[in-house]
């Protein structure tokens, strides 16, 4: 081998040796532990449903004039924290400054009162829109009839009784005797008074265990019935 020649295979096995200590990581690697080193984009967060209002309730949904009507509104977003309502009630149609938050009283409307409310959401210095739920009407309520017991009273004799009724709507009433019928027992249908001549005769009929069982109605419900037990004495 002449001198030349093995000058350049001395130099080619050098170059080798230095090629082969720059191999600590394969370039896939190192790519590998670039990506991770490097800082990650933020997650886009996910964005809060609007502030909305979805639905309200008026409870009770058939109210009397014996109610309170209370607003019960429904976020679209259920799980939304911090949040308070205000609150707009309006009675045929005109707004009621007297209302207090969630609601309103039953000494501020009347029987057949056509009610609806409107709600809006406020939180974190936002406001929605203001809702309107549907209106409901204000239903009759019953008259509340009172029977007092009667006292002791003689055969043959009169007997003078006072029914008493009254109703929330102020609707006139109408009193009735149920039974017994065809007796003689007469009452006042307008104030309740009754009247009843009772003889031996009638006794004997009915037994002595004797029950009047009067009614009243307002003309728009159901009629309201009581009953009362005669005591009976004997003249004779």
């Amino acid at each position: 081998m002449t001198s030349k020649t093995g000058v350049a295979l001395f130099a080619m096995l050098l170059a080798l040796s230095f090629c082969s200590k720059d191999k600590g990581v394969a370039p896939q690697q190192q790519q590998t532990v670039h990506e991770k080193n490097d800082p990650q984009p933020a997650r886009a967060a996910v964005a809060e449903a609007p502030l909305q209002v979805k639905t309200i309730s008026l409870l009770p949904g058939a109210p009397t004039v014996l109610d309170d009507i209370s607003a019960v509104p429904e976020l679209a977003d259920p799980g939304r924290e911090n949040v308070a309502f205000q609150y707009q009630w309006f009675i045929n149609g005109r707004e009621s400054l007297e209302a207090d938050g969630d609601k309103l009283g039953k000494a501020q409307f009347k029987k057949g009162a056509w009610i609806y409310c409107k709600v809006r959401a406020v939180a974190d210095g936002l406001e929605s829109a203001w809702l309107k739920c549907d209106a409901i009407r204000v239903h009759n309520s019953l008259p509340s009839l009172s029977l007092e017991p009667v006292k002791n009273f003689s055969v043959p004799g009169d007997i003078q009784y006072q029914a008493v009724a009254s109703d929330p709507d102020g609707d006139d009433l109408t009193f009735e005797v149920i039974s017994p019928l065809e007796q003689g027992i007469v009452i006042d249908p307008k104030t309740g008074a009754l009247s009843w001549h009772l003889t031996e005769e009638i006794v004997k009929k009915l037994g002595e265990k004797i029950e009047i069982k009067i009614a009243v109605s307002d003309g728009e419900g159901e009629k309201i019935s009581g009953t009362i037990t005669l005591n009976l004495a004997r003249t004779r």
